[in-house]
Order: C-alpha cells, then sequence, then structure tokens
C-alpha cells in the first residue's frame, strides 16, 4: 500500500474552513498520494513538493505578470523583425541595377597631350 499523507486542514478563499484529508481520497487513484495546491486550495496530486505556502490568488497575479511581460517581449521582437524587413526592402530596391566600374580615369597620354597644347 501507498504512503498516506495528510492535508491539513483550511479556509477556502470563501472563508469556509474544509477538514483535513488523506491522500490518496480515492482507493482507485493510488497514485494521487501527495498533499498540493496551495493555503486556500489542497487536493491530491500524484507528484511530491507541488505544495506552495502562499493563496491560490497569488499565482493567479504572477501569471498575470508574466502574461504583460512576454506580451510586452513579443512585442519588441516583432518591432525589431518588422525594422529588419524593411531595412532589408529597401536595400533591395536601393541597389544599383548596373554594376559601378568606380572612377572614370583617363589614359596616361592623354593627360600629357593635353598639356602640351600650352
Amino acid at each position: 500500500m501507498a504512503d498516506v499523507h495528510i492535508c491539513e486542514g483550511y479556509f477556502t478563499e470563501g472563508a469556509s474552513f474544509v477538514e483535513r484529508f488523506t491522500c490518496p481520497q480515492d482507493p482507485k487513484s493510488p497514485e494521487l498520494e501527495y498533499c498540493c495546491g496551495f493555503e486556500d486550495m489542497k487536493y491530491c496530486c500524484s507528484e511530491p513538493g507541488n505544495y506552495y505556502p502562499y493563496k491560490h490568488a497569488y499565482m493567479w497575479s504572477l501569471s498575470a505578470g508574466l502574461l504583460v511581460g512576454l506580451s510586452i517581449a513579443a512585442l519588441v521582437l516583432l518591432a525589431f523583425l518588422t525594422s529588419v524587413l524593411v531595412l532589408c526592402i529597401l536595400f533591395i530596391r536601393t541597389k544599383p541595377q548596373q554594376a559601378d566600374t568606380g572612377l572614370k580615369l583617363r589614359s596616361h597620354t592623354s593627360s600629357h597631350e593635353a598639356g602640351n597644347d600650352i
């Protein structure tokens, strides 16, 4: 038989008291042997260490903060990718159509001939 773990009594968010109970509660689910949850919401689960000593509402505030942070990061990434795309399009469109041969140089003899005409 699996170990018996006790979930201590607690007050729910609605201030009603829930008596202590043992895990597993259902003999058909012996794998749910650990007490999990929060100060104001406890249940039996299959993994040890899933009990958090604060209220369940605290997790929602963490989730909201995480959601806001991830949204801001996604917007920054989207702005960066849009900037890169725009710069690539501008680079391709402003590229010269014909190859630049460099400076137009005159031959050495033609510059001497021009000086002899004086």
